[in-house]
């Protein structure tokens, strides 16, 4: 037999359109989410200077009162030290320290320390 073109088809197979493996990127939605992390950042930022000038202002300082003034008030505390028994057995004791209110014993300092702090 012989070969000819003819009894084979020479029709070349068609090209399909190139596929193209690229993903189109939603500008959009970058913006947006960029808006809202940038809002998100802000506010943050905002409320924390309102935290901290708030913490930063202290009450006015009443410039007629002296030191004499101030040791010679009566303070609710120390009278209530002077109330203690002398009694040294442990329930004295414990009565005592269970009487005595620690809650505010460094609240003086703080006070200190926003003063010299100014």
């Amino acid at each position: 037999m012989d070969y000819t073109p003819a009894q084979h088809s020479t029709k070349q197979p068609e090209t399909e359109a190139p596929v193209s493996l690229k993903r189109e990127t939603s500008w959009g939605a970058i913006v947006g989410i960029i808006i809202v992390v940038l809002v998100l950042i802000i506010g943050t930022l905002y409320f924390w200077g309102k935290e901290l000038e708030e913490a930063s202002q202290l009450p006015p300082v009443d410039e007629t009162v002296t030191g004499e003034d101030i040791l010679n008030r009566p303070d609710a505390s120390t009278e209530a030290l002077k109330e203690q028994s002398d009694a040294d057995d442990v329930a004295s004791i414990d009565a005592d320290l269970s009487a005595t209110d620690f809650s505010n014993l460094d609240a003086e300092l703080n006070n200190i320390d926003a003063e010299l702090n100014r």
